[in-house]
């Protein structure tokens, strides 16, 4: 579809934005017990494009507010130890 999208255009180039939480599955889950079930990373969104004929040129991480950060969901994440995720991923990549 990325292809497709870019040809039609007549772009070599896109940008990538990952989502909430990078893809982690994290919601209740304190850090240490994380699996990559349900988890969709990085590096799995690098090995779809770069499969779909784009390789990455720039990464950048992005920061983010930590406005939706209130006091009591922090409290309630440090008892936990959830970690908390206040950046994006930002992916540049050129057609190969």
């Amino acid at each position: 579809m990325v292809s497709f999208n870019a040809r039609q255009a007549g772009r070599s180039r896109i940008g990538f934005r990952s989502g909430e939480a990078g893809g982690r599955d994290f919601q209740n889950t304190p850090a240490k017990n994380e699996t990559r079930v349900n988890s969709i990373l990085i590096n799995d969104y690098l090995w779809i494009l770069n499969q779909s004929g784009w390789e990455e040129i720039h990464i950048f991480q992005a920061p983010l507010s930590s406005e939706r950060f209130k006091a009591n969901v922090v409290s309630a994440m440090q008892k936990r130890k959830i970690i908390g995720v206040t950046s994006r991923y930002v992916i540049i990549l050129k057609k190969k």
